[in-house]
């Protein structure tokens, strides 16, 4: 292999600080995707739970900041779910979950396309730093 010029190892070594940026971004949005999942999968439990519950369901609703307020809940046959937009919508228990499990099935193919990304991101880095020495540029 011929040897690298000073400036092709510069070229590298910016795309390989490039790549290294972009595998973090990823894999920062790979996590709040993964948060969104764990949400959908706790509300999903949780109107699972509500709906076999018989009579008044004595809770604690969290407020924000740590604080939570006692509260009961008389029934649960509506329940108001996001559907994007800033735009809420009242549905039933059964419908919410439905709408709530669609959410999470889409949130599942966006980690796979995340996770995808973030192995193409790999092979490029790996190729150069195999280019370089099997040592990542300075």
């Amino acid at each position: 292999m011929s040897e690298m010029s000073e400036q092709d190892a510069r070229n590298l070594a910016a795309q390989h600080r490039e790549l290294q940026q972009n595998a973090e971004s990823v894999n920062q949005q790979l996590g709040m995707v993964q948060m969104s999942i764990e949400d959908c999968t706790r509300a999903i439990l949780t109107l699972e739970e509500l709906k076999s519950a018989s009579g008044a369901i004595n809770t604690m609703i969290p407020l924000g900041a740590g604080a939570l307020i006692h509260a009961n809940i008389a029934d649960v046959d509506k329940i108001v779910v996001s559907v994007g937009a800033g735009i809420s919508v009242e549905k039933t228990p059964a419908e919410a979950i439905e709408i709530l499990t669609q959410r999470k099935e889409e949130l599942g193919k966006v980690v796979e396309r995340l996770n995808g990304t973030l192995t193409q991101i790999g092979e490029r880095l790996a190729s150069i730093e195999s280019t370089v020495g099997n040592r990542p540029p300075q």
